[in-house]
């Protein structure tokens, strides 16, 4: 691969891809994971960000995640100029919204953390109501919950879900509690590690089965396009899920550090980030074992600051400005 470049006008948005020489290729499109994926003998790896698009070469096979959901994967389409590839892709004519799946942590027999009578599921589905009613006031926002009551859904059927519904991001919400330093306290965000990347390609690779759950089964089927897909599209979860971290510590710490202070960003290989192609974190929210931090995020006006913050950091993840009021 020689040279990239995007440009766009009313009717499309377009890519540029230029290679060393003319190439065949297969196109493959899975508009509800908002991925084209190109098979092509290419060689070595590439990654690069352009605007909307995330793209991704590994394994012979390009990869674009699109970010703008006002673009229509469904009517995408490729032309061939001797050695350049035209990626074409319309703009929605009624736009779009932006797809958020909040998991509130634990549920039904499982009550996660409990300390002084107090149980993490219950905090966990408070705030994560109130975080979906910020999202869903603003009107640019598609948003699920993965529970909506206390009731247990397993862990894998959350990765599943955030999957089926075509989710853009993804946040699981959750307390903390270390009994042997109580006084540990302050939010802690984590993002996928390398090991759970291995874990997860190795295992969707492996079963196709599996792997439908997570792409379209025009992708799955080939098993080169599905190795090479998985690859890149577990890096963008990993690349994006700290890109999104970031930018809700960046809120987090501006606006609430003084109420609940900011204990960094952590890699784990926690099975609900194990989303192919979605930007996944884990936000630990305070610490129950400390009775300051176990007071506040009870408090349902702390915990509508906590949702706040939160919100303002999805929009500057997403580059977006608050709405207008």
């Amino acid at each position: 691969m020689e040279k990239v470049r995007v440009s766009y006008d009313r009717n499309y948005y377009k890519v540029f891809i230029t290679l060393s020489e003319p190439v065949s290729f297969k196109l493959v499109k899975d508009p509800k994971h908002d991925l084209l994926a190109l098979k092509m003998p290419l060689k070595g790896t590439y990654e690069a960000e352009y605007y909307s698009v995330l793209l991704k070469v590994g394994s012979g096979v390009l990869t674009l995640k699109v970010k703008n959901p006002k673009l229509d994967l469904a009517r995408a389409w490729v032309s061939k100029k001797g050695r350049t590839l035209v990626v074409f892709i319309p703009f929605k004519k009624e736009g779009g919204k932006y797809v958020v799946v909040i998991d509130p942590g634990h549920g039904g027999h499982d009550a996660g953390a409990v300390y002084y009578g107090v149980k993490e599921k219950t905090i966990n589905l408070q705030i994560a109501k109130k975080l979906a009613a910020y999202l869903k006031k603003d009107g640019r926002f598609v948003v699920y919950l993965t529970r909506s009551g206390d009731y247990f859904v397993p862990l894998g059927e959350r990765q599943k879900f955030t999957s089926k519904v075509g989710a853009d991001l993804f946040i699981s919400l959750h307390a903390n509690a270390n009994p042997y330093k109580r006084w540990k306290r302050g939010v802690e965000f984590y993002v996928l590690s390398d090991r759970g990347v291995y874990k997860k390609f190795v295992d969707l690779a492996a079963d196709p089965k599996e792997a439908a759950h997570f792409l379209s089964w025009s992708i799955v089927k080939d098993k080169t396009l599905r190795k090479g897909v998985l690859k890149n599209t577990l890096a963008i979860t990993q690349e994006e899920g700290e890109d999104l971290a970031e930018a809700l510590q960046k809120v987090w710490c501006k606006r609430l550090k003084k109420l609940l202070p900011c204990r960094g960003i952590f890699h784990r290989n926690f099975a609900v980030l194990k989303v192919p192609g979605v930007p996944t974190v884990l936000v630990e929210v305070g610490y129950m074992t400390n009775y300051t931090d176990l007071r506040t995020i009870t408090n349902s006006y702390y915990q509508w600051l906590i949702a706040r913050a939160l919100y303002f950091g999805i929009l500057d993840y997403l580059h977006l400005s608050p709405p207008k009021r």
